[in-house]
Protein backbone atom coordinates (compact mmCIF):
# COMPACT_ATOMS: atom_id res chain seq x y z
CA UNK A 1 0.00 0.00 0.00
CA UNK A 2 1.51 3.73 -0.86
CA UNK A 3 2.09 6.17 2.47
CA UNK A 4 3.89 8.90 2.85
CA UNK A 5 6.27 7.88 5.03
CA UNK A 6 6.63 11.23 7.23
CA UNK A 7 9.22 12.64 7.84
CA UNK A 8 11.18 11.68 5.25
CA UNK A 9 8.58 12.51 2.81
CA UNK A 10 8.90 16.22 3.88
CA UNK A 11 12.11 16.38 2.98
CA UNK A 12 12.06 17.06 -0.29
CA UNK A 13 8.35 18.40 -0.28
CA UNK A 14 8.56 22.29 -2.37
CA UNK A 15 5.62 23.88 -0.09
CA UNK A 16 8.23 22.90 3.45
CA UNK A 17 10.66 25.37 4.99
CA UNK A 18 13.10 23.15 7.28
CA UNK A 19 14.42 25.25 10.24
CA UNK A 20 16.48 22.80 11.89
CA UNK A 21 16.32 18.89 10.81
CA UNK A 22 18.37 15.91 11.33
CA UNK A 23 16.73 12.25 9.62
CA UNK A 24 14.01 11.26 11.88
CA UNK A 25 13.80 14.30 14.22
CA UNK A 26 13.37 17.73 12.84
CA UNK A 27 11.13 20.94 12.73
CA UNK A 28 9.35 21.93 9.61
CA UNK A 29 7.29 24.84 8.42
CA UNK A 30 5.04 24.41 6.30
CA UNK A 31 2.54 27.10 3.70
CA UNK A 32 -0.29 25.18 1.10
CA UNK A 33 -2.43 27.61 -0.60
CA UNK A 34 -4.66 24.57 -1.81
CA UNK A 35 -6.54 21.88 0.13
CA UNK A 36 -5.06 18.48 0.50
CA UNK A 37 -7.16 15.39 0.85
CA UNK A 38 -7.39 12.41 1.57
CA UNK A 39 -3.17 11.19 1.98
CA UNK A 40 -2.42 8.44 3.81
CA UNK A 41 0.52 8.82 5.89
CA UNK A 42 2.57 6.36 8.37
CA UNK A 43 4.79 8.50 11.01
CA UNK A 44 8.11 6.66 11.90
CA UNK A 45 8.81 9.73 14.14
CA UNK A 46 6.48 11.67 16.91
CA UNK A 47 5.15 14.25 15.61
CA UNK A 48 3.44 17.29 17.02
CA UNK A 49 1.48 19.78 14.30
CA UNK A 50 0.73 23.45 15.55
CA UNK A 51 -1.76 25.09 13.23
CA UNK A 52 -1.01 28.88 12.40
CA UNK A 53 -4.04 29.07 9.40
CA UNK A 54 -6.56 27.04 8.64
CA UNK A 55 -7.22 23.62 9.97
CA UNK A 56 -5.82 19.63 10.03
CA UNK A 57 -8.52 17.01 9.77
CA UNK A 58 -6.80 13.22 10.63
CA UNK A 59 -8.91 9.81 10.42
CA UNK A 60 -6.89 7.41 12.50
CA UNK A 61 -7.61 3.25 12.08
CA UNK A 62 -10.13 3.28 14.05
CA UNK A 63 -12.13 6.17 12.07
CA UNK A 64 -12.35 8.44 14.85
CA UNK A 65 -12.05 11.89 13.20
CA UNK A 66 -9.40 14.64 14.95
CA UNK A 67 -9.57 18.48 14.19
CA UNK A 68 -7.15 21.15 14.64
CA UNK A 69 -8.00 24.67 13.87
CA UNK A 70 -5.70 27.82 14.36
CA UNK A 71 -3.92 28.14 17.69
CA UNK A 72 -4.37 24.43 18.79
CA UNK A 73 -1.98 21.41 18.04
CA UNK A 74 -2.60 17.70 17.44
CA UNK A 75 -0.14 14.81 18.63
CA UNK A 76 0.34 11.46 16.30
CA UNK A 77 2.46 8.98 17.75
CA UNK A 78 5.66 7.02 15.87
CA UNK A 79 3.41 4.21 14.24
CA UNK A 80 0.46 5.89 13.47
CA UNK A 81 -1.11 4.98 10.32
CA UNK A 82 -3.68 8.40 8.99
CA UNK A 83 -5.53 10.09 6.34
CA UNK A 84 -5.42 13.25 6.36
CA UNK A 85 -6.96 16.39 5.04
CA UNK A 86 -5.46 20.18 5.23
CA UNK A 87 -8.17 22.64 4.66
CA UNK A 88 -7.68 26.23 3.67
CA UNK A 89 -8.35 29.52 5.09
CA UNK A 90 -8.63 32.47 3.12
CA UNK A 91 -6.45 29.93 0.85
CA UNK A 92 -4.25 28.84 2.43
CA UNK A 93 -2.83 26.54 4.93
CA UNK A 94 0.06 27.14 7.54
CA UNK A 95 1.74 24.92 9.92
CA UNK A 96 4.62 23.65 12.36
CA UNK A 97 5.41 20.21 12.36
CA UNK A 98 7.87 19.22 14.73
CA UNK A 99 9.10 15.09 14.89
CA UNK A 100 10.74 13.59 17.52
CA UNK A 101 12.50 10.62 17.34
CA UNK A 102 12.54 8.17 20.40
CA UNK A 103 15.73 8.95 21.56
CA UNK A 104 14.96 12.61 22.28
CA UNK A 105 11.51 11.86 23.70
CA UNK A 106 13.37 8.95 26.15
CA UNK A 107 15.83 11.86 26.96
CA UNK A 108 12.90 13.61 28.36
CA UNK A 109 10.56 11.11 29.89
CA UNK A 110 13.59 10.09 31.90
CA UNK A 111 13.35 13.40 34.02
CA UNK A 112 9.50 13.04 34.61
CA UNK A 113 8.53 9.08 35.29
CA UNK A 114 10.71 5.95 35.21
CA UNK A 115 8.72 4.45 32.20
CA UNK A 116 9.75 1.10 32.05
CA UNK A 117 7.93 0.43 35.78
CA UNK A 118 4.31 1.93 34.33
CA UNK A 119 1.74 0.26 32.39
CA UNK A 120 -0.13 2.59 29.80
CA UNK A 121 -3.02 2.43 27.47
CA UNK A 122 -2.55 2.45 23.61
CA UNK A 123 -1.36 5.54 22.17
CA UNK A 124 -3.44 7.19 20.01
CA UNK A 125 -3.56 10.50 17.79
CA UNK A 126 -4.82 13.56 20.14
CA UNK A 127 -5.08 17.12 20.88
CA UNK A 128 -2.77 18.55 23.26
CA UNK A 129 -3.34 22.30 25.56
CA UNK A 130 -1.52 25.34 24.09
CA UNK A 131 -1.05 28.40 25.80
CA UNK A 132 0.42 32.06 24.73
CA UNK A 133 4.02 30.48 25.61
CA UNK A 134 3.62 28.35 23.22
CA UNK A 135 2.51 30.26 20.62
CA UNK A 136 5.21 32.27 21.85
CA UNK A 137 7.84 29.39 20.92
CA UNK A 138 6.49 29.25 17.92
CA UNK A 139 6.15 32.79 16.78
CA UNK A 140 10.39 33.25 17.54
CA UNK A 141 10.78 29.83 15.37
CA UNK A 142 11.36 31.27 12.00
CA UNK A 143 12.44 34.83 12.63
CA UNK A 144 15.25 33.35 14.39
CA UNK A 145 16.32 29.89 13.16
CA UNK A 146 14.73 30.04 9.65
CA UNK A 147 17.82 31.27 8.23
CA UNK A 148 20.24 29.52 10.90
CA UNK A 149 22.75 27.21 10.13
CA UNK A 150 21.48 23.47 10.49
CA UNK A 151 22.73 21.82 13.91
CA UNK A 152 21.41 18.90 15.27
CA UNK A 153 22.37 19.64 18.73
CA UNK A 154 20.34 22.88 18.50
CA UNK A 155 17.64 21.21 16.98
CA UNK A 156 17.40 18.59 20.33
CA UNK A 157 17.68 21.69 22.69
CA UNK A 158 14.60 23.48 20.63
CA UNK A 159 12.62 19.72 20.90
CA UNK A 160 13.26 19.47 24.18
CA UNK A 161 12.50 23.29 25.30
CA UNK A 162 9.25 22.48 23.24
CA UNK A 163 8.48 19.09 25.45
CA UNK A 164 8.87 20.97 28.81
CA UNK A 165 6.50 24.00 27.44
CA UNK A 166 4.00 20.98 26.46
CA UNK A 167 4.54 19.62 29.94
CA UNK A 168 3.82 22.87 31.61
CA UNK A 169 -0.05 22.81 30.02
CA UNK A 170 -0.38 19.29 29.80
CA UNK A 171 1.60 17.31 32.96
CA UNK A 172 0.62 13.80 33.26
CA UNK A 173 -1.58 13.79 29.85
CA UNK A 174 1.59 14.20 27.35
CA UNK A 175 3.75 11.61 29.57
CA UNK A 176 1.68 9.68 29.46
CA UNK A 177 0.29 10.24 25.68
CA UNK A 178 4.41 10.09 24.96
CA UNK A 179 5.14 6.70 27.28
CA UNK A 180 2.57 5.19 26.02
CA UNK A 181 3.87 5.15 22.63
CA UNK A 182 7.33 4.20 23.96
CA UNK A 183 6.01 1.04 25.43
CA UNK A 184 3.33 -0.35 22.87
CA UNK A 185 6.76 -0.39 20.72
CA UNK A 186 8.87 -1.94 23.12
CA UNK A 187 5.97 -4.76 23.45
CA UNK A 188 5.72 -5.51 20.30
CA UNK A 189 7.43 -8.11 18.21
CA UNK A 190 9.52 -7.90 15.14
CA UNK A 191 6.91 -10.62 13.41
CA UNK A 192 4.10 -8.35 14.61
CA UNK A 193 5.93 -5.38 13.28
CA UNK A 194 6.89 -6.82 9.65
CA UNK A 195 3.20 -8.91 8.99
CA UNK A 196 1.60 -5.46 9.73
CA UNK A 197 3.45 -2.98 7.31
CA UNK A 198 5.29 -5.49 5.07
CA UNK A 199 2.92 -4.93 2.21
CA UNK A 200 3.71 -0.58 3.06
CA UNK A 201 6.54 1.50 0.64
CA UNK A 202 8.42 1.40 3.53
CA UNK A 203 12.26 1.24 3.51
CA UNK A 204 14.61 -1.21 5.56
CA UNK A 205 15.56 2.15 7.50
CA UNK A 206 11.49 2.72 8.06
CA UNK A 207 11.51 -0.54 9.83
CA UNK A 208 14.53 -0.18 11.94
CA UNK A 209 13.05 3.42 13.25
CA UNK A 210 9.30 1.55 13.71
CA UNK A 211 11.12 -0.80 15.71
CA UNK A 212 13.24 1.43 17.68
CA UNK A 213 16.27 -0.01 16.31
CA UNK A 214 19.61 1.39 14.98
CA UNK A 215 19.75 0.08 11.23
CA UNK A 216 22.52 -1.99 12.25
CA UNK A 217 20.90 -3.79 15.41
CA UNK A 218 17.53 -4.44 13.11
CA UNK A 219 19.48 -6.07 10.32
CA UNK A 220 21.54 -7.85 12.92
CA UNK A 221 18.03 -8.91 15.35
CA UNK A 222 15.78 -9.53 12.11
CA UNK A 223 18.54 -12.22 10.57
CA UNK A 224 19.02 -13.60 13.79
CA UNK A 225 15.28 -14.32 13.91
CA UNK A 226 14.23 -15.42 9.91
CA UNK A 227 17.95 -16.35 9.06
CA UNK A 228 17.64 -14.16 6.32
CA UNK A 229 18.26 -10.34 5.88
CA UNK A 230 15.19 -8.10 5.52
CA UNK A 231 15.08 -6.99 2.01
CA UNK A 232 14.94 -11.08 1.02
CA UNK A 233 12.20 -11.60 3.50
CA UNK A 234 10.27 -8.39 2.32
CA UNK A 235 10.22 -9.42 -1.20
CA UNK A 236 9.03 -12.40 -0.72
CA UNK A 237 6.22 -12.03 1.34
CA UNK A 238 5.24 -8.97 -0.71
CA UNK A 239 5.20 -11.54 -3.92
CA UNK A 240 3.30 -13.74 -2.38
CA UNK A 241 0.79 -11.22 -1.25
CA UNK A 242 1.00 -10.27 -5.34
CA UNK A 243 0.58 -13.75 -6.68
CA UNK A 244 -2.95 -14.05 -4.63
CA UNK A 245 -3.61 -10.45 -5.86
CA UNK A 246 -3.28 -11.36 -9.55
CA UNK A 247 -5.30 -14.46 -9.28
CA UNK A 248 -8.16 -12.59 -8.26
CA UNK A 249 -8.26 -10.08 -10.80
CA UNK A 250 -6.04 -7.33 -10.20
CA UNK A 251 -3.93 -5.47 -12.44
CA UNK A 252 -0.03 -5.25 -12.73
CA UNK A 253 -0.19 -1.84 -11.82
CA UNK A 254 -2.11 -2.01 -9.14
CA UNK A 255 -0.95 -4.82 -7.69
CA UNK A 256 2.64 -3.42 -7.74
CA UNK A 257 1.12 -0.59 -5.55
CA UNK A 258 -0.72 -2.35 -3.46
CA UNK A 259 2.51 -4.54 -2.19
CA UNK A 260 4.49 -1.24 -1.76
CA UNK A 261 5.67 -0.45 -5.07
CA UNK A 262 5.36 2.84 -6.28
CA UNK A 263 7.63 1.71 -9.89
CA UNK A 264 5.80 -1.02 -11.89
CA UNK A 265 9.46 -1.78 -13.58
CA UNK A 266 10.93 -2.55 -9.75
CA UNK A 267 7.85 -4.88 -8.76
CA UNK A 268 8.26 -6.81 -11.99
CA UNK A 269 11.56 -7.39 -11.47
CA UNK A 270 10.85 -8.80 -7.83
CA UNK A 271 8.08 -10.61 -8.94
CA UNK A 272 10.07 -12.46 -11.47
CA UNK A 273 13.01 -13.10 -9.41
CA UNK A 274 10.80 -14.91 -6.85
CA UNK A 275 8.65 -16.92 -9.16
CA UNK A 276 10.80 -17.20 -12.28
CA UNK A 277 8.13 -15.25 -14.36
CA UNK A 278 6.73 -11.40 -14.66
CA UNK A 279 3.33 -11.19 -13.08
CA UNK A 280 1.79 -10.79 -16.61
CA UNK A 281 2.35 -14.20 -17.25
CA UNK A 282 1.68 -15.57 -14.03
CA UNK A 283 -1.91 -13.57 -14.55
CA UNK A 284 -2.70 -15.48 -17.84
CA UNK A 285 -2.01 -19.05 -15.87
CA UNK A 286 -4.49 -17.71 -13.74
CA UNK A 287 -7.04 -17.00 -15.88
Amino acid sequence: MKFLTLPKALYSHPNIKKILHDHQSCILLKKLDHNLLNQKKICTSHCFIFVLKGCVEVQTPTNELIKANSGEILFMPRDAYLISDFITVDDSIEMYLIFIDHNIVNSFLASKIAVEKQTFSKSIVCKVKSSIHIEKYFTALDSVYGNFENNKDLLSVKIIEFLHLIYAYNQTDIVATLATSEQHKKNRSLATLMLDNYDKNLTIADFASLSGRSLSSFNRDFKRKYGKPPKQWLIENRMIKATKLLSNGSSVTNCAIEVGYSNTSHFIKSYKSIHGKTPSKMKNINL
